[in-house]
């Protein structure tokens, strides 16, 4: 599970955040992926437990949009599955009993194994896009039920972007449950209000937005609130691909605090920034979601700050911004960046 901490004083709650900070380009750009590698005739292989205990304790930071220094966090998880989220059960798709055609002809899966749920990801196959989105939200509002509406909607309008490539990845798709509950409660842990302002955990398939957490943080700036709950359904599409478990499998037998472990967090963290970017850039100038709110939405990444899990400033406005500028999955393939571009 990994977390935000809160710092600096509550952002601004205007909408009119200045663009995106300019930065030198880098120099890398991400090359194809590599070829698919079939599975083994086992099947999907599944987390192990040391991922799901060192995974529980991970926090860092994240950002509030619009207003520089201001911050918002979230924490992640391992993926796998688990029990409700107010009241959602997380049930497996109903499987069906086996024919003597499948049972004597096995097929093999399409999604690589082992490692290469990461770098050789379908998912991450050049030239997958987000389609351009058409957003409609109800008013925003502060109080629960108002937030909880607020947020089911743009969890729908980010189900519709997403599910065409986690299917074409062939993950099973499933939309993640939502708490906006005060004082949330996951099978992943729970931090505490002041180690983390929003999370996701991949055990229930859920993103915890708690309502006096965010409003406290982002107030009324509603691009904050894209910004976070997009960052936050990145990992939810990480967990439904397998890229989450391919992570699991690198940080098999290395130390929490080891530079391995801290920058295989850091890649994991900065293509979720990515993929926040690239909804942001699909939604954007249309809908609900109009030109000054994307450009809100966009501006958090400058909102920034260090951290070790989560990467220096620089990277993750980079990340962010080449999820909106390239709305490309290979533009967010973290994990072939050289460490350079993590840091």
């Amino acid at each position: 599970m990994i977390g935000r901490r809160p710092e600096g004083e509550k952002m601004a709650e205007d909408t009119d955040s200045p663009p995106v900070a300019q930065l030198p380009e880098s120099t890398w750009t991400p090359p194809p992926s590599p070829p698919e590698v079939a599975a083994d005739a086992g099947g999907r292989r599944d987390s192990p437990l040391r991922i799901i205990a060192v995974l529980g304790v991970i926090v860092a930071i994240v950002m509030a949009a619009g207003a520089p220094g201001l911050v918002t966090t979230e924490v992640v998880g391992v993926a796998v599955a688990g029990p409700t989220v107010e009241g959602k059960p997380n049930a497996a798709a109903p499987q069906s009993p086996p024919t003597a055609a499948s049972t004597s002809t096995p097929t093999t899966p399409k999604r690589p194994a082992g490692d290469d749920l990461t770098s050789a990801n379908p998912l991450l196959a050049p030239g997958k896009q987000l389609p351009q989105i058409t957003c409609r939200l109800p008013a925003f509002g502060r109080s629960a039920d108002q937030l909880r509406g607020y947020y089911q909607a743009m969890i729908g309008c980010l189900d519709e972007a997403w599910r065409p490539l986690v299917e074409q990845a062939e993950g099973d798709f499933e939309t993640p449950a939502l708490s906006v509950d005060d004082n949330p409660t996951s099978t992943c842990g729970t931090p505490s209000k002041q180690e983390a302002v929003a999370f996701y955990c991949p055990r229930d398939r859920g993103i915890f937005m708690p309502r006096n957490r965010a409003t406290e943080s982002m107030g009324n700036n509603q691009g904050g609130h894209i910004m976070v709950l997009a960052h936050e359904y990145g990992h939810h599409v990480q967990a439904l691909t397998g890229i989450n478990r391919g992570m699991g499998i690198k940080m098999t037998g290395k130390d929490e605090n080891s530079p391995e472990y801290l920058e295989l967090t850091r890649r994991m963290e900065l293509q979720a920034d990515c993929f926040s970017g690239m909804f942001i850039g699909a939604a954007g100038g249309r809908g609900s979601i109009t030109k000054s709110l994307s450009t809100s939405a966009s501006s958090a990444f400058r909102s920034s700050v260090a951290d070790k899990t989560h990467g220096s400033v620089k990277h993750q406005i980079q990340w962010g911004t080449a999820g909106v500028k390239n709305n490309n999955t290979a533009s967010c393939n973290t994990w072939l960046a050289p460490a350079s571009e993590v840091s």
